[in-house]
């Protein structure tokens, strides 16, 4: 429970939020639900406010800060159903703290996500951000918690950037970078043949994976067919899979993700391109491919970050995150285990002040619900971990009719992050090792 005095700077109401005063039985008692829902707002439009009771004590905010509209909304809504879970069992582990999410809608855009943090951040009083799709948002977003001083876990931003150039003190990534993913399924897409043709979404997350497969194409020894950029949500990509249709590349490589995935492929099936390539990409998983013409996609090779085979607890984490969803899928396991980790973190370092918590992260090891363990490497504040190649398999040897992938490859942490002294680490370390932390503003740091 909080200890901080009455004259301290925060105002009554705030006081009350820290310690808890109003209680579960007290909201019980003024009808309020343990789970808050409320309009949404302007423009963008926020989301509605879930708040998950965790004790009596006191009072922790985690702010999600994601594409809850636009072409990543489906996602977001995965990462925070994963988020739900993690809240709602720390509320059966402890009796006296409380764990609030609350939402803050990016858009996928970065200044609307920048908007929306510092609202978090200063009006909602959030403790710790969390959240991210979109990797333009995540790297205003982690731009913004530095020079706020408060903790950022970025949840589903793949951009290598993020632990890399552009790395923070106060962020660290829970899912694999795009680095890690393109060390993955790169070697599986060259066993298809080394003439390869990209399409690519042109912003961070597509350029960042373009680079990084092209990189491991002409280490190879393999060619470059052409790099077809397109904006995001581009709906129209006839004229980009004729162009690919009149070329002798073997492999076809998506450098996007979610509805720009599914509507490319299907303009690349309508052509007949799956007849004469082997189709792959940087990242998919069920809730992408339940949109995409599966059927006509069996073999296609894609990074994958999670499923009920990757091993260690990941088939009982499976049927945990089932109920209230239509399919499980590796979003919903991002947003889970950044929850997870925020909530042990704060209950190991005491606080929510941000220099001990970015202390308490370094390098804590953790269950994955992977075959092997995973850590928050302290060089460049990436979650090391196993990563995967996934195959889009035939009906028959689905798991349910809503499971499309299965493992086709796996690679350990430390190859697919490679060792601290590659060059985005290194950048990563001298930014993270040479910046302090402020000191945040009108904020009282809450003592669990």
């Amino acid at each position: 429970m909080s200890d901080e005095p009455l004259e301290s700077p925060v105002d009554r109401k705030e006081f009350l939020r820290r310690t808890g005063a109003l209680g579960v039985a007290g909201a019980a008692a003024l009808g309020f639900p343990l789970l808050e829902s409320r309009a949404a707002d302007a423009a963008p439009l926020r989301p509605l406010r879930d708040v998950i009771a965790a004790g009596g004590g006191a009072t922790v905010k985690i702010g999600h800060i994601d594409s809850f509209s636009g072409v990543y909304a489906a996602a977001a809504a995965s990462q925070h159903h994963g988020m739900e879970l993690a809240v709602a069992q720390a509320a059966k582990k402890n009796n006296r703290v409380k764990f609030e999410l609350i939402k803050g809608d990016d858009a996928s855009v970065p200044g609307t996500g920048s908007t929306e943090t510092k609202r978090l951040i200063a009006q909602e009083k959030c403790d710790v951000i969390t959240g991210g799709l979109s990797s333009a948002v995540g790297l205003a977003v982690s731009a913004l918690c530095e020079e706020q001083g408060v903790l950022f876990v970025a949840v589903g931003t793949h951009d290598t950037n993020i632990t890399g150039p552009k790395a923070n003190r106060v962020t660290f990534r829970q899912t694999c970078s795009n680095a890690m993913l393109a060390n993955a399924v790169g070697p599986e897409l060259l066993k298809h043949g080394k003439r390869w043709y990209f399409i690519t979404a042109d912003y961070a997350f597509g350029n960042d994976a373009h680079d990084r497969l092209a990189k491991i194409l002409k280490a190879h020894g393999g060619a470059e067919i052409a790099n077809d950029r397109h904006q995001l949500g581009q709906t129209d990509y006839s004229s980009y899979m004729t162009k690919a249709r009149n070329t002798d590349a073997d492999v076809l490589v998506f450098c996007n993700y979610g509805p720009d995935t599914i509507n490319s492929t299907k303009a690349a099936i309508g052509l007949g391109l799956n007849k004469k390539m082997t189709f792959g990409g940087i990242l998919c998983g069920n809730d992408v491919a339940v949109g995409m013409p599966v059927d006509d996609l069996v073999g296609s090779l894609w990074g994958y970050v999670w499923g009920p085979e990757a091993g260690g607890s990941a088939m009982q984490l499976y049927n945990e995150l089932k109920p209230g969803v239509s399919e499980v899928d590796w979003r919903q396991y991002v947003g889970y285990e950044a929850v997870k980790n925020i909530i042990d973190r704060i209950m190991h370092a005491g606080t929510t002040d941000a220099e001990k918590l970015v202390e308490a992260f370094e390098n804590y090891h953790y269950d994955p619900s992977k075959a092997g363990a995973a850590y928050f490497r302290k060089c460049d504040h990436q979650a090391i971990q196993e990563t995967y190649a996934g195959m889009i398999v035939p009906k028959n040897k689905r798991r349910n009719p809503n499971e499309y992938f299965t493992i086709a490859s796996r690679v350990g942490g430390e190859f697919a992050a490679e060792a601290c002294s590659n060059p985005d680490s290194e950048a990563a370390t001298k930014i993270i090792t040479s910046q302090k932390i402020p000191t945040r503003e009108n904020y009282t740091p809450v003592k669990v």
